[in-house]
C-alpha cells in the first residue's frame, strides 16, 4: 500500500508505540538517537500534512460549508449547523455536546473561553460527519 511515510518512518513509529526510547531504537537500527528523532519528527509532519489534505478535500466536496465568524459563542454553533443541515436533509452524526467538544479539540487556537477569536469553517459531509478547517488554510488553497 502506498503511503506518505517511508518504511523506516513506519518502523520507528511502531517501535515508539511499543514504548521503546529513541536511544533503544537507534541501537536496534545501528544509527544515532538524533537520526531517529529526525525520522520520527518527519513522520509526524507527514501525518499532519496528510490529515490537513483530507480536511481540505472534505471541505471541497462537502454539500454544506459554514464559516464561523469571529465573536461567535461556541455554544451557538451546533444550532447553526443543525438548522443549515436540516435544510439539505443531512443528519449530523454528533449531538450538541459532541460537536462542541470536536470544535474545542480541533479549533482550540481559534477560541478563547467560549468566543471564536479567529474564524474557521465547519463542513458538513453528505454522511453527516463534520470536518473543521482554519479559514487561513482554506484561503491558501
Amino acid at each position: 500500500m502506498e503511503s506518505f511515510l517511508t518504511d523506516t518512518q513506519i518502523k520507528v513509529l511502531k517501535l515508539r508505540r511499543k514504548g521503546l526510547t529513541l536511544e533503544e531504537i537507534a541501537n536496534l537500527m545501528n544509527t544515532t538517537k538524533a537520526n531517529i528523532c529526525m525520522i520520527e519528527k518527519r513522520a509526524r509532519e507527514n501525518i499532519e500534512k496528510s490529515k490537513n489534505t483530507l480536511r481540505i478535500y472534505e471541505s471541497i466536496i462537502a454539500p454544506l460549508r459554514l464559516t464561523v465568524k469571529e465573536g461567535t459563542d461556541v455554544f451557538q454553533i451546533p444550532k447553526i449547523v443543525y438548522e443549515e443541515s436540516n435544510k439539505l436533509n443531512i443528519h449530523v452524526k454528533y449531538n450538541s455536546l459532541e460537536l462542541i467538544d470536536l470544535i474545542y479539540r480541533n479549533m482550540k487556537d481559534n477560541i478563547e473561553k467560549r468566543i471564536v477569536k479567529k474564524p474557521f469553517v465547519v463542513s458538513v459531509l453528505e454522511d453527516g460527519d463534520i470536518s473543521l478547517l482554519d479559514c487561513k488554510t482554506l484561503h491558501e488553497m
